[in-house]
């Protein structure tokens, strides 16, 4: 490529960079108006470590906090003998939370019964499930106090309110018809219904409901008179109805795509709690939420400042070691990793899998040094062949050709251990293999590409018998010239 053709690339590459970099991380006001352009950085979700979210606990049936148990305890007022009553029913346990004699401890009242601690148990898993099956990204779960459920969960997540508010209900899988108490499917649910699930075409959510032959057969009899007499399809949880469809036709279908007013979050999260009530973890003990509150990262107000100073400096440090050990050629690494660092930039606001947070950083620092060794590598095996004597356009090719399966079979490796890991991944993980999986087909692309192609524009500005200084490559032996 000719001079002035590389000139015109460059330039048009920096300028690309620039906009992007600057599209990337500056927010500002438009001028004239009162609107705001907010950064791309600024819009990528961070997880509860990182940004902020909710806060909220789950008590079990029979666990008071300490608030409620003081609360009701003033209310009874002058009523000493209501307000006896009320506190011989509950014991203080860890001095956060009020335990039910009646239905939690056993008869001497020294300990909790074993088969509270085995619905607790069970009621923490089904919570568990609930939120991996969600593929809620960034959410805590903890045991506080031994029998209250702590869930942190992202604000930046819109389904956090439907799922915190949902995700308490417990019971099993019930459809009943007229009203609530008339249960047509309890007992084998499973036997009538396959799965729900959720989706979500042209702007309109859907809690989709797949029925067995058997639940198709039941569901047409159940309905059969709702032409003549309209009335409702109940799908609970428990005591919880979750969903009440009116039906005015007999249902004589495979499955039910039940629109009415869900959000892609609100469908998404009753799906999630009807399946998993369905085939998840079964358990009767009621989950009472507790008020949700705003929660604060856990590391500070400017955690996010200090992690992109941090990681500023570990790329100037980077382009600092390649420009001193390759001189002019380490720009050409710094404009492919600076279009790495875009890439992952775009993907992390745009696609609504990740989150910010570990997942993303430990992802972030494998590909940059994935990258980083790539296009070392690459640097070295042509300096090998420069120092024997061949030009360097030879050189380029043939240490490119020897480095280039090992390379590639790097980065497909990890590409595919990543992709497979996400595949089955649950929670945080999937971030973590998302991202090093999307990184490391760039760090693949940027290394056998992106530098070569740079190395190739930037060195035509320098004279054939100069470019082994424009890259501080040296030979064994005296410079022949090219």
């Amino acid at each position: 490529m000719g001079k002035v053709k590389s000139a015109i690339c460059l330039t048009l590459i920096t300028l690309i960079i620039a906009v992007l970099c600057v599209a990337c991380t500056v927010s500002f006001s438009v001028p004239g108006t009162v609107k705001e352009y907010h950064s791309v950085v600024s819009i990528i979700s961070k997880n509860a470590s990182y940004g902020n979210g909710f806060l909220a606990v789950y008590y079990p049936d029979g666990v008071i906090s300490a608030e409620e148990y003081e609360s009701t305890v003033e209310d009874y007022g002058s009523d000493q003998a209501g307000r006896e009553k009320y506190q011989a029913k509950y014991s203080a346990y860890n001095d956060a939370i009020y335990l039910e004699k009646e239905s939690v401890l056993t008869d001497d009242e020294q300990s909790v019964k074993d088969e509270f601690k085995q619905s607790f148990a069970s009621a923490v898993k089904a919570l568990k499930e609930r939120f991996e099956a969600l593929g809620a990204d960034g959410v805590r779960l903890e045991i506080c106090d031994d029998y209250t459920v702590r869930v942190i969960m992202p604000s930046s997540d819109d389904r956090a309110s439907s799922a915190l508010s949902y995700f308490g209900y417990t019971g099993a899988f019930r459809v009943a018809y007229g009203t609530t108490s008339d249960v047509v499917i309890e007992e084998n649910a499973g036997d009538y219904v396959k799965s729900v699930s959720s989706r979500t075409a042209q702007d309109t959510s859907y809690v989709v409901i797949e029925f067995t032959k058997a639940g198709r057969e039941l569901i047409k009899q159940t309905t059969a008179a709702a032409a003549e007499s309209s009335s409702t399809l109940y799908f609970m949880v428990g005591e919880n109805t979750l969903i009440n469809l009116s039906v005015s036709t007999q249902i004589d279908q495979d499955a039910l795509y039940i629109s009415g007013s869900y959000t892609g979050a609100t469908a998404a999260t009753t799906s999630v709690v009807l399946n998993q009530a369905l085939n998840g973890t079964q358990t009767d003990l009621a989950l009472t939420l507790g008020t949700a509150r705003s929660y604060e990262n856990g590391f500070g107000e400017n955690t996010m400042t200090f992690i992109y100073i941090g990681f500023g400096a570990l790329i100037v440090v980077m382009a600092l070691f390649f420009l001193i050990r390759y001189h002019a050629l380490g720009v050409a690494h710094i404009y492919a990793y600076l279009a790495y660092l875009i890439s992952m930039t775009l993907c992390l606001a745009f696609i609504p899998i990740p989150t910010f947070g570990a997942g993303a950083l430990a992802a972030f620092a494998l590909t940059s040094a994935l990258l980083c060794y790539g296009n070392a590598a690459a640097f070295e095996a042509v300096k090998k062949e420069y120092a024997f004597g061949k030009t360097m356009t030879s050189s380029v090719k043939t240490g490119y050709k020897k480095c280039f399966w090992q390379i590639f079979d790097l980065h497909i490796v990890i590409a595919l251990a990543a992709f497979l890991t996400f595949a089955v991944a649950l929670t945080q993980l999937r971030t973590f293999a998302f991202l090093l999986g999307i990184g490391t087909l760039f760090s693949g692309v940027c290394v056998l590409g992106v530098t070569r192609f740079l190395w190739a524009i930037t060195m035509s500005f320098t004279r054939a018998d100069k470019r082994g200084g424009f890259c501080n490559f040296k030979r064994t032996e005296a410079d022949d010239d090219e």
